[in-house]
């Protein structure tokens, strides 16, 4: 199963992640940093899952789970899938009843800089301006590309990639009523922020060949993931992004998909009257993977 592999990486990062938290602690006494490191280190040593093999299906039905998805790479990703699978569903409910929307991705940036906190609230005022002309715009107060957007969710992603400063930017899946022009968004955009122009927008394609439908679940996937890039950042600056964001909101839906679910649970409900195979993982640090301790089938 590939995915063992990847939470086995994942894991590695977050017991990374906990020794350096743990570094925190001194000169002074932290109990908050204690309890941190303590759910950081423990996140995720045992798995349990259940192959559903007669539907080809694996489930996450047992592990203890940190929940600090800007610290812990194996909650993010967890957390991303989660967030998918509860929230596709309303995306797909707004498609089937205004059958014109069109889905598409828009990413929002702004110039990269050395403080975090200022870079995120610029960005973050940005944005609100945007949402702003969009909503007086449906007042018929003035006109906004914006406006053609019916609903979306958007998320906040913050990289810091070879030490060219902190690079905040906002990746949305939104439902248009008509396309927008790309170019009069930008020069809006550029108006608003003041730094920065750039302004991606990309049809979301059909998949499987046009055959099954619009691949909504892949953007919204790109919406949900980790809010920081891991891969980019080192401990340190993880550990200072935590302590910026971690009492920001990162994700939104408005429109026509305002109030989006963010999962409380990041494990999979289990299928009922099906057997399967409970496959226990453990985490063994001396070769920094998960190792199959116990197999368990179960008969309906």
């Amino acid at each position: 199963m590939d995915i063992i592999p990847r939470y086995g990486h994942l894991k590695t990062r977050s017991r990374a992640m906990a020794g350096y938290v743990n570094t925190q602690r001194e000169p002074k006494k932290r109990p908050d940093i204690e309890r941190l490191y303590s759910s950081l280190v423990s996140c995720a040593d045992y798995l349990v899952f259940h192959d559903y093999y007669t539907v080809e299906e694996l489930r996450l039905v047992t592990a203890h789970t940190c929940k600090k998805h800007l610290l812990c790479p194996f909650c993010a990703r967890r957390r991303a899938s989660k967030m998918v699978q509860k929230n596709l569903p309303k995306i797909e409910t707004a498609m089937a009843s205004q059958k014109a929307l069109k889905p598409v991705m828009i990413t929002l940036t702004v110039k990269n800089g050395e403080n975090l906190r200022e870079r995120f609230l610029h960005i973050r005022g940005a944005v609100k301006a945007l949402m702003q002309r969009r909503r007086n715009a449906h007042k018929g107060q003035l006109h906004t590309e914006f406006s053609k957007v019916s609903g979306g969710i958007a998320s906040y992603e913050i990289t810091n990639h070879e030490e060219n400063g902190w690079h905040p930017h906002v990746h949305m899946i939104c439902l248009l009523t008509d396309w927008i022009d790309q170019k009069a968004l930008s020069r809006e955009w550029e108006e608003i922020t003041g730094d920065s122009f750039i302004v991606d927008i990309r049809r979301i394609h059909p998949k499987d060949g046009g055959k099954g439908g619009v691949d909504i679940a892949s953007g919204l996937l790109e919406v949900c993931k980790y809010s920081l890039k891991f891969q980019d950042l080192t401990l340190p600056d993880t550990w200072h992004a935590y302590n910026v964001l971690r009492t920001r909101r990162l994700v939104q839906g408005f429109g026509c998909l305002h109030g989006i679910e963010v999962p409380e649970n990041l494990l999979d409900d289990p299928l009922e009257a099906l057997p399967y195979l409970e496959l226990a993982y453990q985490y063994k640090t001396n070769i920094q993977s998960y190792d199959l301790v116990k197999t368990t089938k179960v008969e309906i």
